[in-house]
């Protein structure tokens, strides 16, 4: 009975150490957890630079960014005209496929996919802050505008639920909108002091990619903050590199961030412990 009892003991000890995850070992968003500490590694996979067009030279600061799960969409503005461009890439070889140049998208300061329309949403952002703009994603022109009870700087659709994150402008507060993009709840966020940029979202928490301007704390000039859909914060995850994180986006378990710094350059993101 002892020796039976010692060995389910011994099996459920390698069990548990095969399931825990080793520190450096890749992880999947979904699995973070408020005890963790987090970290990215980067690998470029895409680099916008300006058109050569010189019409279209001024095309070149990076914006919001989005997929539909087999094609990247790059928001790259002009902020001499204060119009916006997206780019559309073919995320299977990284080659661009389309753009469209001229969009009344003002800032264009992030972007999304609803899989259930087969459109992309755009916050304008400033100087139309509660201003939407829908895209089709295969002409890249614009389809309607949606005035919006709040004010915006980013936004994120999650098709399970039917819904949009959106984060307030003026602050790091959020809301979830409905599919006809009506205030369902509102959540207060604690300030942590970094600029606020985009945002992405999966089945378990919403993703705010946040950038140090100041670039004064060596060990984390960016960072993903990460929270539940009920509000409350989950952790947050240090980004490397001194570029402007701008936006992000993810097909199943590989999530990218777009950075911006004289162009768009956009890396896979694999998310460890550390």
């Amino acid at each position: 009975m002892m020796k039976r009892l010692f060995a389910w003991l011994l099996c459920l000890c390698l069990l548990g150490v095969s399931g825990a995850v080793a520190e450096g070992e890749a992880l999947k968003l979904s699995d973070v957890t408020s005890e963790g500490s987090y970290a990215v590694k980067l690998e470029r996979v895409l680099r916008v630079t300006a058109p050569s067009e010189l019409a279209y030279h001024n095309y070149c600061v990076q914006q919001g960014s989005a997929t539909d799960g087999r094609y990247a969409y790059i928001v790259m503005e002009d902020q001499i005209q204060h119009l916006g461009s997206i780019r559309k890439f073919d995320m299977s070889t990284w080659e661009e496929v389309k753009v469209q140049y001229g969009l009344p998208i003002d800032h264009g300061n992030d972007m999304t996919y609803n899989a259930k329309t087969g459109k992309l949403v755009v916050v304008n952002n400033a100087p139309r802050r509660n201003l939407l703009t829908i895209i089709d994603p295969e002409t890249l022109e614009v389809v309607e505008t949606v005035t919006c009870s709040c004010e915006m700087f980013s936004i994120a659709y999650n098709e399970t639920r039917d819904v949009y994150v959106v984060g307030l402008s003026g602050g790091e507060n959020f809301s979830i909108l409905n599919a006809d993009f009506e205030k369902i709840a509102f959540h207060a966020v604690v300030h942590d002091g970094l600029v606020t940029q985009g945002a992405d979202c999966d089945d378990n928490y919403i993703y705010f990619p946040r950038w140090n301007r100041d670039n004064k704390e060596v060990n984390m000039p960016n960072l993903i903050a990460v929270y539940d859909w009920d509000g409350n914060h989950v952790t947050n995850i240090r980004v490397g590199g001194f570029q402007e994180v701008e936006s992000m986006f993810h097909v199943g378990d590989d999530f990218y961030l777009a950075f911006n710094a004289s162009g768009s350059y956009v890396y896979k993101a694999t998310l460890k412990l550390q």
